[in-house]
Formats: C-alpha cells, structure tokens, sequence
C-alpha cells in the first residue's frame, strides 16, 4: 500500500508541476563513483515526516525543484530512512540555484499532503561537488491535506571512502560552504582519465524478453528498456571504470504491475557477472522504470553486456 501511494503522490506531483517548465525526472543513483562532467553536481538530503501530534513517521515523499539558470523543474521521490545513516542514493543535476516550488507525501491510508512553494531559501549544487541539502521536516498540520515544511542545515554524514575520488568537496546546500573535501586535484584528475577512456570504448547492450503467455506487450517492455539503455549502460561503464574485468549475461525474474505500472518483483535468477556494486546499480535503475501497462505479468529479462575496443 505504501507503494502504491508513493506512485500515485508521485503523477500527481507532475500534474501540479509549474506550467513554464518542463518537468524532467530524477532517477536516485546508488554512487558508484562515476565520473561528473564540469557542469555537473549531486545532491543528497535527509527527510522525517511528522504528523499532527508531532510523532516522526516513515514513509516517502516528492517535490520539485526549479533551476533558476537553466528554467527548468526536475521531479524527485524520496525514500526517508533513519537521520544520521549514511545517504544510500544521490541525485546528479546541472550546476545550478535551485528553489523548491512544490513538496507532497501520500501516506498508507491514500491521504494526500501538499505544500506549494516557493521556499524562502534556494539550494545549490556547485561542479563536481555534492550538495548536502540538510534534514527535511515536513509537518502534517489538523488542516485536512496541509503541510508544513523546514529546512534545517546539517553537518555532512557523507564519508569519503564512499566517495570513490570522483568529487573534490560536500558542500552545504543552503550556503555554499564546503563541509569536506576530497583530494581535489586528484578527483578531478580520475575524472578527466574516465572521461577519455570512455570515448575510445564501444559497449554493446543487448535484451532478451520472455513475456510466456503475454509476449504481445513485449515491444512495449522493451520500448521503454530501450529509451533508458543509456543509463543502464553506466553501471557496466562504471563497472569496467573500477578495474573490473568481464561481460556477459544477466537474466532476471520478474512480476510487472499493472498498479504500479513498475516492476513489483526483480530477482537475480542468473549472473556471469557476480560484481555486487554492478548488480545493485542495476537493480535500482530497473526498479525505477516505468512501463505503460494495462494488466500485471511476469517475465524473464536477459541483459547482454559486451565490450569492444580498448
């Protein structure tokens, strides 16, 4: 049920969205350490839903955020775990001030929260740095459907032996202040080496779908496998990027929901590349996916991995 009202909170924050902009989807990435571009950064935050009676609950929630260089919103879900616990997933967007004009919580019982912005502070993602975005408290008012929300900054909880050397500082979100840095020479040198090594490396990326009785809507599935096949692609990029070696097939179990419209199960069945980080990186950008079906229904995907060049 908290999926599904995640989901749910989730197409209705896009239709609430800012008419002047157009609303791009941020997909969390668990941080491999890839490579970031010269304009680009991450972000991560923390979140506590409180209720009427100012008891914290879990839970999940949307918002968006409005870049004021670029003109453009971008969406983002996010999962609340325990304050203090080290961020398991960080969102890349362009360097950018960005104000937040709209936050949302659906909880279990299908009860919708809105809280419509702007925020009277802006945040900040600055090149190749990550923004921390401080603790999000967001407070369910007895006002039926309202919420409240505060912003409050906090000390960088991201260690630097996740950072894989691929950013030079964590910044404070809020002020632009470093909170802690990363070798910076040395981070932005491992950048421009992967950079370069990717451009002279052509990775092949193949599927197999295997739909049993209904394989008809397999070109749909497959539709929206390939218009994400780039970012696919970065986990096996990132993989090879460590040092690792190998290619190969990995083959998924899965049940699609029509419900959801996402994957409600995803189960290794078989994997000639074992590499732990490679395999999570995956899981999580194919649980993320959406696809436009009518009916649930469970299937096989094979992902093909190889590589050519040097």
């Amino acid at each position: 049920m908290a999926r599904i009202a995640a989901i749910v909170g989730w197409l209705f924050l896009l239709s609430l969205a800012p008419l002047h902009a157009q609303v791009t989807t941020l997909v969390p990435k668990v941080w491999n350490g890839e490579a970031l571009q010269k304009d680009e950064g991450l972000f991560y935050l923390q979140g506590s839903i409180i209720d009427s009676n100012a008891q914290h609950k879990g839970g999940s929630f949307s918002f968006v955020i409005f870049g004021k260089n670029q003109q453009k919103s971008y969406s983002v879900q996010f999962d609340t775990i325990a304050l203090g616990q080290h961020p398991d997933k960080v969102w890349k967007v362009k360097e950018d001030e960005y104000q937040i004009s709209l936050v949302q919580h659906v909880d279990t019982q299908g009860k919708r929260w809105i809280w419509k912005g702007p925020y009277r502070t802006p945040l900040l993602v600055k090149s190749r740095s990550l923004s921390n975005f401080g603790i999000w408290y967001l407070v369910q008012l007895k006002q039926a459907g309202q919420l409240s929300i505060l912003l409050k900054a906090s000390k960088n909880i991201f260690t630097a032996n996740k950072s894989q050397g691929s950013i030079a500082r964590v910044i404070d979100g809020m002020t632009g202040r470093d909170q802690a840095t990363f070798e910076q020479k040395a981070a932005a040198r491992q950048g421009e080496i992967r950079a370069v090594f990717r451009s002279t490396r052509t990775i092949g990326m193949y599927y197999k779908l295997n739909l049993f009785r209904q394989n008809q809507y397999a070109p749909k599935v497959i539709g929206v496998i390939q218009s994400n096949d780039p970012d696919l692609r970065t986990c096996f990029t990132d993989f090879l990027d460590r040092g690792a070696t190998g290619q190969g097939t990995v083959t998924y179990t899965m049940l699609l929901s029509n419900q959801t419209q996402s994957m409600k199960t995803l189960k290794v069945k078989q994997a000639e590349i074992k590499d732990e980080r490679f395999l999570e990186c995956l899981y999580y950008k194919l649980m993320a996916l959406s696809f436009p079906i009518k009916e649930s229904m469970i299937g096989e995907l094979s992902l093909i991995f190889q590589v050519a060049g040097n």
